[in-house]
């Protein structure tokens, strides 16, 4: 699988080998990386990925995860008013990776209060 679908489907993380990321090529390499990420991420159509989420969070209803549901809604405020930024306070990182979940084309930023 190509970095690109890979992308696409909804891999959260890419590594480089230790061969790689210290080899001959390694900067070669890592920036190769960042472009095919950057490529497959410009076609990725989030809508539609947040809507898909969006509808299974209506069905699941209360007893759905109410995190993932504040998320949700946050992400479709975030959609209707053009934001282009989400700063998520946290002292885990948990509400930023329930944001990322929803795939929303905006920037993460999350301020933790633990290392």
């Amino acid at each position: 699988m190509d970095v690109s679908s890979s992308v696409t489907e909804g891999a959260d993380v890419f590594i480089l080998s230790h061969e790689t990321s210290t080899g001959k090529f390694s900067v070669d390499a890592t920036v190769l990386l960042a472009k095919a990420i950057a490529e497959a991420e410009s076609i990725y159509d989030h809508e539609i990925v947040y809507q898909e989420l969006r509808n299974i969070a209506k069905e699941q209803g209360a007893a759905g995860n109410v995190t993932d549901m504040l998320c949700s809604t946050a992400t479709q405020i975030a959609i209707d008013n053009n934001v282009d930024l989400f700063i998520a306070l946290t002292n885990t990182g948990k509400i930023a990776r329930a944001l990322a979940k929803q795939k929303p084309m905006q920037t993460i930023l999350a301020c933790c209060t633990q290392p």
